[in-house]
């Protein structure tokens, strides 16, 4: 459970609570000037010890906050309606004392001098009332703001406030004290029920709560990327614990198990908890996630916490800060393909000649075959499309703007769209137009495309199948990224190289051509964080200016003279035609 930290069994067998007292804190935290504040939890039933120790939990975080809020010079302040409801509260609290107190029995000597007490006590109260003096009722003032988590300097209009509240309600006290040593029936007030303090929700509820917003839109592959963390939370914390009561070390033993895990964990052990294939991973030294695998993650967490402060389901986010730190540069992270692994790629037998591009793509054949796996890779060298954009292409994407052969990028989807036809991109900046480079013409892209166009294809690579979250690219990315395919049998899998290079290498191009920040944004759809408002006014640069553009990219040593400008038909259709079902 998340309280593990926090829920100590003393060698008595009886548990206690066990809270870390902030430096800053001990000396204005009653009992915390050791560092550690323990409260006996009064039970050794661990199931009830459990739930005790929640309740202190929030109550303690609470109490901390206040603390915070005190000596920073915070001041809540209170209304006459909510000084009323703490003062009624208050009252409540003391007649049920006192009524429970006579319910077991009073004995005579006892009585005497409760019938004393009252009798001395009124006429004060009365006076003080009369008066305004809070002699007698500032204590009591000062311990209903700490119970209930406000700060208000004390004299102040706040306090002084809740004070005369409390007066009448110390009045009202006194004479039903007086009227019940006469015999006479006071009943005890029910306690008014709390203004602002809801219920905490749960682990379970925050996260369906999150999940179901209609305010925030995510993709499958987003939604995705949460059940890890969320599993985690379920698994670590507990489904049914109040989120207030979610501590930062209860978030920092998520990351100890999400850094731990394995790649692939869910996968490779289905039937274990994400906490067992950590210690799995532990004892067989498996490769581990990367950093940045891991931040995602926390991530996510934070996100969640975030948004459960902002909706008002949880008091404070405890898992903020918690990624860890990432000490690799940067531009070494992704890195563009040299001129020579840029020549291994496209002197493969996939572009001289294999024995079909399913699982005969790596060996030496007589055919060329024109589809996406021959047309994406060069798409992004020359055009910097991402691997989506260019795998989710329609064929009505191919076009002419201003006499200028184009790509539209967008994610207009069609009407009724499967998963499948569903167009993304990555930002707002990424919809745009991109000119086909010359180079992408020579070999023969418009002439594709007129061909798929005429055999009434929707999509231009309608043999690109959707992974289970309806990605065109996951599969494509899988093919060509993976150390056993394409890249692998290139001898090119290492780190720092993968499909999204090709965008690297051109927006190197793009700064080798010398071509102005306003138009590299345009041909790339990189974000235009920096901009200025006149940014938004216009509509941008016309087709034929970014076709001027383009045609200055160039990749100086690269030698694609061996791609034809044709194919002959009968090695496009009729390997079209027996094409393999599925995907190497």
């Amino acid at each position: 459970m998340g309280l593990e930290t926090r829920l100590v069994r003393r060698k008595t067998g009886t548990y206690s609570f066990r809270a870390w007292v902030p430096p800053e804190l001990r000396e204005v935290i009653p009992g915390g000037r050791s560092g550690q504040k323990w409260i006996a939890l009064g039970t050794s039933d661990r199931a009830e010890a459990v739930r005790r120790a929640r309740l202190r939990s929030v109550e303690f975080d609470r109490e901390l906050e206040a603390a915070r809020r005190r000596l920073s010079g915070a001041v809540d302040p209170i209304s006459q309606a909510e000084a009323d409801r703490l003062a009624a509260a208050w009252l409540s609290k003391l007649l049920k004392e006192d009524e429970k107190k006579r319910e077991q029995g009073v004995a005579s000597d006892r009585f005497e001098r409760m019938v004393e007490a009252a009798e001395y006590v009124a006429p004060i109260v009365a006076k003080e009332l009369a008066t305004g003096s809070m002699d007698t009722i500032w204590m009591e003032v000062e311990g209903v703001l700490k119970a209930n988590g406000l700060t208000a300097p004390e004299g102040s209009e706040d306090w002084r406030r809740l004070g005369f509240a409390m007066l009448k309600a110390q009045k009202r006290w006194a004479d039903a004290m007086l009227q019940r040593n006469q015999g006479e029936v006071v009943d005890t007030p029910a306690p008014p029920k709390a203004a602002s303090v809801p219920r905490s929700c749960t682990v379970e509820e925050l996260i369906t709560a999150y999940l179901a917003d209609p305010t925030r839109s995510r993709t499958a592959g987003t939604l995705k990327t949460y059940q890890t963390v969320f599993r985690a939370m379920r698994e670590l914390l507990g489904p049914d614990t109040p989120v207030d009561s979610v501590h930062r070390v209860d978030c920092e033993r998520i990351r100890n198990v999400v850094m731990r895990l394995p790649r692939n964990a869910t996968q490779r052990f289905p039937k274990l908890s994400l906490e067992d294939a950590a210690k799995v991973a532990d004892a067989e030294k498996l490769e581990r996630l990367g950093v940045a695998a891991v931040n995602n993650y926390l991530h996510n967490l934070s996100a969640l916490f975030k948004w459960g402060v902002k909706n008002w389901r949880v008091v404070r986010n405890p898992a903020e800060g918690l990624a860890l730190p990432d000490d690799r540069d940067q531009r070494d992270l992704r890195q563009p393909f040299s001129t020579a692994q840029l020549q291994a790629i496209f002197n493969s037998p996939l572009y001289t000649g294999c024995q079909d591009d399913e699982e005969g793509y790596a060996k030496p054949g007589p055919n060329v075959i024109r589809r996406g796996r021959f047309w994406v890779p060069l798409l992004s060298l020359w055009t910097g499309m991402r691997l989506g954009e260019c795998c989710q292409l329609r064929v009505e994407d191919v076009t002419e703007l201003e006499g200028v052969p184009v790509i539209l990028i967008d994610d207009a989807g069609e009407p009724r769209a499967d998963e499948a036809d569903k167009k993304r991109v990555k930002t707002e900046a990424g919809k745009r137009f991109v000119p086909v480079h010359p180079e992408l013409q020579r070999i023969g892209f418009l002439e594709f495309t007129a061909r798929m166009r005429a055999k009434g294809e929707r999509r231009l690579f309608p043999e690109l199948k959707p992974d289970a979250l309806g990605y065109l690219s996951g599969p494509f990315s899988k093919w060509f990224n993976d150390k056993r395919r394409f890249l692998g049998k290139l001898d090119m899998a290492v780190t720092g190289v993968s499909f999204h290079s090709f965008r690297h290498n051109y927006r190197d191009a793009l700064r080798e051509a010398e071509i102005g920040l306003e138009r590299v944004r345009a041909l790339g759809g990189w974000r235009r964080d920096s901009d200025g408002e006149e940014s938004i006014y216009g509509k941008g640069l016309k087709a034929a200016t970014l076709y001027r553009e383009i045609e200055k990219v160039r990749y100086a040593e690269l030698d694609l003279t061996h791609c034809p400008t044709s194919a002959p038909v009968g090695q496009i259709e009729g390997l079209h035609e027996r094409r393999m079902a599925g995907s190497s």
